[in-house]
């Protein structure tokens, strides 16, 4: 009979003076020997532990000196104190409570003299009865916990560890990142994590692709946003922490993970220069989230009700217009986005200017188009498009404005009726339209 915990070892990768322990431990629970089961168990733990302290040889904690440690590494190849000296490491803690050999609370820290207990009721023969819950409850603290008793090799042993993580050479590309992650609080003390996180974004910025973060199906992109939204609350403020030290920084992550963006409103002077002086520059104009950062910006009043006009007009000139959905297009429209787009095409004689109409028509095409896809007629948009389309012959504009009337047939019917209203005389390209509609009832 194959044990749950039997098949768990056999699918990891310890050492075989280690295996060779919990084999004769699963053998002695088998038959009922539980004393003899826990403490082969116990051993096997420990020299796991042993091996990765060996291993660890020479990137030793920084919080034990060069001496302490190698007078324990010397003790743990005592066959007669081995055991008590790997024990003694789980013991050993700062003065804050983290562990100076391993990557572990102080929680698992009591848990390791619980156990030590245990193995002494064993090995001693007290009347404390043994039996198969306390070797099965073993087990399962060591299936949870074994993992984490990591030698922490200090802060530059966990940039060691990111860096070959994310080298194609050294690992898999995709393979699970969440125990560096998890390491990150226990290497350096809380208020040294945002500089940790810097030392992080060079390292693996300068291993990237170009894209980097930007790539939503890379590695970088999942790795950064499991720290962003850590359910570890020092990460998660570590994280504001790190992308607020720097514009350079902030523009870089906040056009990747925009819902970060209010948890750094508290930054006042940032925020003012982030959408008054940085907004509209590439970094940001040109990123996929602009107009989910723009909208965030004026829904939760972080821009001066003042100054909310203004900031709403470069959008209306400066933004990708390409990329807005309807839901961000009834939005920006209560904020007078198509006011402004109204008043700078229609209102300032822009497209009915003696010599400069038909350049400003197609340099604007686009945004003609766009406008007249989203707002209703007035009048005054249509006496300044009969205006210039009265005489337009080609262009860009015309090529373009062709087309979205052949997709909007309502258009013509009200542009006819205003132009009727306003006793104007009707462009010819309307004209030509009610000419192929007769040629076409003759047919």
């Amino acid at each position: 009979m194959n044990l749950q915990f039997e098949q768990w070892i056999k699918a990891q990768n310890f050492p075989e003076e280690a295996l060779s322990l919990i084999e004769e431990g699963i053998n002695c629970y088998k038959i009922g020997a539980y004393r003899a089961s826990f403490l082969m168990s116990y051993y096997f733990f420990l020299k796991v532990l042993k091996h990765r302290l060996e291993r660890a040889r020479d990137s030793k904690p920084d919080s034990i000196d060069q001496k302490t440690w190698y007078g324990l590494l010397t003790k743990i190849q005592d066959d007669s104190i081995w055991d008590q000296s790997v024990f003694e490491t789980t013991q050993w803690r700062e003065a804050d409570g983290r562990s100076k050999v391993y990557l572990i609370n102080s929680d698992l820290r009591e848990d390791m003299v619980y156990w030590r207990r245990k193995r002494n009721d064993c090995a001693h023969s007290k009347d404390n009865i043994i039996s198969y819950p306390h070797v099965e409850a073993f087990w399962l603290f060591i299936q949870s916990n074994l993992s984490k008793f990591i030698v922490n090799g200090g802060r530059e042993g966990l940039l060691n560890k990111i860096e070959k993580h994310f080298d194609p050479k050294y690992t898999k590309p995709g393979q699970d990142h969440s125990f560096i992650i998890e390491q990150i609080p226990l290497v350096v003390q809380s208020n040294e994590i945002s500089n940790l996180l810097k030392d992080i974004d060079t390292i693996l910025e300068d291993q990237s692709t170009f894209l980097y973060i930007d790539d939503k199906d890379d590695v970088y992109y999942a790795f950064w946003k499991d720290i962003a939204f850590s359910t570890n609350k020092e990460i998660n403020e570590s994280f504001i922490k790190f992308i607020t030290s720097d514009m350079d920084f902030f523009v870089e992550f906040i056009t990747v993970y925009p819902e970060k963006l209010l948890s750094c409103a508290n930054n006042e002077e940032l925020i003012r220069l982030f959408w008054k002086e940085e907004f509209f520059k590439r970094g940001v104009r040109g990123s996929d989230e602009f107009w989910n950062l723009a909208i965030t910006l004026l829904n939760n009043k972080l821009i001066p009700e003042e100054e909310v006009d203004t900031f709403v007009r470069k959008l209306s000139m400066k933004g990708s217009r390409r990329e807005l959905t309807s839901e961000q297009i009834t939005i920006l429209r209560q904020y007078g986005f198509f006011k402004h787009i109204r008043e700078f095409l229609f209102i300032d004689d822009r497209l009915t200017q003696l010599h400069n109409g038909y350049n400003n028509a197609n340099s604007n095409a686009s945004l003609i188009i766009f406008y007249l896809e989203n707002e209703d007629l007035d009048d005054k948009v249509v006496a300044r498009l009969n205006s210039l389309l009265y005489s337009l012959r080609f262009g860009t504009f015309l090529n373009k404005f062709e087309i979205f009337i052949e997709k909007n047939p309502n258009f013509s019917k009200l542009f006819k009726e205003s132009v009727e209203r306003q006793n104007l005389t009707l462009a010819p390209i309307f004209q030509e339209e009610d000419e192929d509609e007769d040629i076409q009832d003759d047919e």
